[in-house]
């Protein structure tokens, strides 16, 4: 009796084991190989990836391989996202469960049994990770990341001095500190994620250091993103057209050379040491709205030049003068995103963006992971010196009322011409005297 219920086990196990196979289930260090094969990651003498060592994790495998001489870690990362596709070709992750194995009966057919467990399957896309500390290692996980991260005040309590907070990665909460990387990058197409965080960013930087904190925003597209903030009282400009930008930014450089010269008076050398507490973000949104390059009128040209001049000069200097430039945009070029500004900003936050030449201006030479992020609004790839990928967690209009409902002040808001050109007077010459209209924000 026991040896017969031993060999249909076995043979139950076996049938079972081979039906799983087929339906693509626990093959993955098989495909993996075949994958690097297929994309041409071998070396000149038909040398391949070799497995080292394979450790089952919680909600993760991780798989270990020692790369051949000739090729890099670069090699495989470049081509991270085939992988993922290969390992998600004809697959379904199944939802079963050792329980469910054990209510197998393996004196009958077993095929049947596992054919009705699997009814339950769940359409799911496998993610990986990539990481190499002289091993190629390669973590494929069972399910996706989180799509979706809603903000609580118990991530502002998770933050230390000038951090904000981001998001979620898979193993961790993700923070920035300001105070550490002053200068981001902020890029991804329309409706993926980069104005919920640029909110965000703000309504953290209100709540957390009402006292210290200043913005001047350059919402170049109109005003409406930013519009909750402009009657906050750390708000001192949100620019709409490149007019009022470069007259704000103009008040920036005044500022911050009259703070520079003082300091290499007195031998200070940065806001720290300064013992100012004070800290004046400069937000750009869009770039290519104050990009000079393709602009024909000669005029508005001459001024968004200007433009880049100031806000390349800021990148460059005014990071250890309390000065913090968050640079956004959805289009990635040459001429949207200056190469000074890229190179001074050492942090860079980007949402899925449509092409892997965009993917390469945010992110860097070979760095194509931008443009094969899922379409999922808030996933993003951040870059300090390490590169990670976040679903970044989405404020709520509720919540920015109640952080920034407090330092909501009634104001006059500046009215502008039917050019969009500001008419105070003394602003321009030739200009006409500015009109007042009584602003009241709701809190």
């Amino acid at each position: 009796m026991l040896f017969e219920i031993v060999t249909s086990l076995i043979a139950g196990g076996i049938a079972g084991t081979a039906y799983l196979k087929r339906q693509g289930v626990g093959d993955d260090k098989t495909r993996i190989e075949r994958i690097a094969a297929n994309a041409g990651l071998v070396t000149r003498d038909g040398k391949q990836i070799r497995i080292y060592r394979r450790t089952k994790g919680k909600g993760y495998t991780e798989y270990v391989y020692q790369i051949p001489l000739g090729l890099s870690f670069a090699d495989f990362e470049k081509k991270k996202h085939v992988f993922e596709d290969g390992l998600n070709i004809k697959r379904s992750t199944f939802d079963l469960s050792i329980h469910d194995l054990t209510d197998i009966n393996f004196r009958s057919n077993p095929i049947p049994q596992i054919k009705t467990i699997l009814q339950k399957k769940k359409k799911q896309k496998k993610e990986i990770e990539m990481a190499f500390d002289g091993m190629l290692k390669i973590r494929v996980y069972d399910e996706p990341m989180p799509d979706w991260l809603l903000f609580d005040e118990s991530m502002l309590a998770k933050c230390n001095g000038w951090e904000i907070p981001i998001g979620i990665s898979r193993t961790q909460f993700i923070k920035h500190d300001f105070d550490a990387i002053p200068h981001m990058i902020v890029a991804g197409a329309t409706r993926k994620g980069k104005s919920a965080f640029l909110k965000l960013l703000v309504a953290s930087l209100i709540a957390r250091h009402p006292d210290d904190v200043r913005f001047t925003i350059l919402d170049l597209k109109g005003g409406l993103a930013f519009a909750k903030f402009r009657d906050a009282q750390q708000v001192e400009a949100v620019a709409k057209n490149p007019i009022e930008a470069l007259e704000a930014l103009r008040a920036i450089r005044d500022e911050m050379n009259s703070r520079l010269e003082y300091y290499l008076d007195a031998g200070i050398e940065d806001v720290k040491s300064a013992g100012v507490k004070e800290r004046h973000f400069v937000i750009v949104d869009e770039a290519a709205q104050i990009a000079s390059a393709g602009e024909t009128d000669k005029e508005i040209k001459r001024l968004k030049v200007e433009c880049e001049h100031i806000l390349a000069e800021i990148a460059r200097v005014a990071g250890a003068l309390g000065y913090r430039l968050i640079f956004c945009t959805q289009y990635a070029t040459a001429d949207t995103l200056p190469r000074q500004i890229k190179q001074n900003a050492d942090a860079k936050l980007c949402f899925r963006l449509q092409t892997e030449i965009a993917s390469q201006v945010v992110l860097g030479e070979g760095e194509t992971d931008a443009a094969h992020l899922p379409l999922i609004p808030g996933r993003a790839v951040y870059v300090t010196d390490r590169k990670q990928i976040v679903q970044c967690a989405y404020i709520s209009s509720d919540d920015i009322d109640r952080l920034i409902g407090p330092h909501i002040n009634i104001r006059a808001r500046k009215d502008n011409d039917e050019g969009g050109k500001n008419v105070e007077k003394g602003n321009c010459e030739g200009t006409a005297p500015r009109s007042y209209s009584l602003i009241i924000s709701e809190t």
